[in-house]
């Protein structure tokens, strides 16, 4: 069982890492479409229509897909006055409990994106811009983001739960 959760963590590990990077790439194409623009606006007076459009798709996808990362390794903002104020068995049972909410939260308005992507799929619904594209594609990416950083919190209840149970009371 180990094993296989060991496999099944490493597997999630590497998804979460090839998302990383298209986010980065996603960062690095807006900063790339904007200095087009900026090169093409104002040095050939010619500025185009499409690149406000793919820079907001593409800052959603960056968002999306580097969120999980950066849920694995814990760099989202915590307010830790209350956590910070109790011993160290209980303040690992409080941090067990806060990241199991959290990947409720996660999951649930994960699969709430998904939901909407299907209807948006079976519905051929797309944005409304100048350089139309199905909009699923967008609930998508959400859904994978939100879905994958509430594994992670589930991931960070269960060893904060597994740490705190090895912790000898004082």
């Amino acid at each position: 069982m180990n094993k296989l959760c060991s496999g099944l963590g490493k597997t999630h590990d590497t998804l979460t890492d090839i998302g990383y990077w298209i986010g980065v790439l996603a960062l690095f194409a807006i900063l790339v479409m904007f200095c087009y623009e900026i090169t093409a606006r104002y040095f050939f007076r010619s500025p185009t229509q499409w690149i406000n459009d793919f820079t907001g798709y593409f800052l959603l996808f960056s968002t999306f897909l580097l969120a999980p990362r950066l849920t694995r390794e814990r760099a989202h903002i915590e307010i830790s006055f209350v956590k910070d104020a109790l011993s160290e068995k209980p303040r690992g049972y409080f941090s067990s409990v806060l990241f199991l909410l959290a990947a409720v939260a996660c999951v649930w308005a994960g699969w709430y994106a998904f939901e909407e992507a299907v209807r948006q799929y079976s519905r051929g619904i797309s944005t409304m811009a100048v350089v139309s594209v199905p909009r699923w594609w967008m609930s998508a990416v959400i859904s994978y983001g939100l879905i994958n950083s509430g594994v992670y919190f589930l991931r960070a209840s269960i060893m904060e739960f597994q740490s705190s149970l090895t912790i000898e009371d004082r």
